[in-house]
């Protein structure tokens, strides 16, 4: 199973409407895959959803590896308001598995992505997490409460702990 074409495929799947459910059953017939398939690659849907969220972030902080913690914090929110229904489907659909909680694998993939980001700077490693902590909170409260807010508001209420022109 090729992981772009498998996250590309879960990506539209769960960005045309909201779901209540969405099984790997159903996501094996849309990628044209068998169970055993999906199996030898993640563990369950949230696994696949851990690993599609953690994937877009790091292509993120790629293709804005030459712009500031600003304009890459920004970006982002814009890219989850742009694909804001794959983004609720995703929190919601893994929120109801309580066995496998994803909310931490993505925190630490964000913090460990811009920690990369700000390798040179003089924030310490405490601050980078103090504030990818906050954001993180304030996106998941934004896709809990249905998108009611925008990337600009979210990120208002978050930029004044940023590094600037970092």
């Amino acid at each position: 199973m090729n992981r772009n074409i498998a996250i590309r495929i879960l990506k539209e799947e769960l960005a045309t409407t909201l779901l209540k459910t969405y099984s790997v059953t159903q996501f094996c017939d849309a990628l044209g895959i068998t169970r055993s398939v999906f199996y030898s690659r993640y563990s369950s849907m949230p696994d696949l959803f851990s690993d599609a969220i953690q994937h877009e972030i790091h292509q993120h902080f790629l293709d804005y590896r030459d712009y500031d913690t600003e304009q890459i914090i920004y970006a982002y929110l814009k890219q989850i308001d742009r694909t804001r229904l794959f983004y609720i489907n995703v929190y919601h659909l893994a929120s109801k598995n309580v066995s496998r909680h994803i909310c931490q694998d993505i925190s630490n993939a964000f913090f460990k992505e811009m920690q990369t980001h700000l390798f040179n700077s003089d924030y310490s490693n405490n601050h980078i997490k103090g504030f990818t902590s906050v954001l993180f909170s304030h996106v998941t409260d934004w896709l809990a409460h249905g998108h009611k807010k925008n990337a600009l508001d979210i990120y208002n209420e978050v930029r004044f702990m940023l590094p600037s022109n970092a």
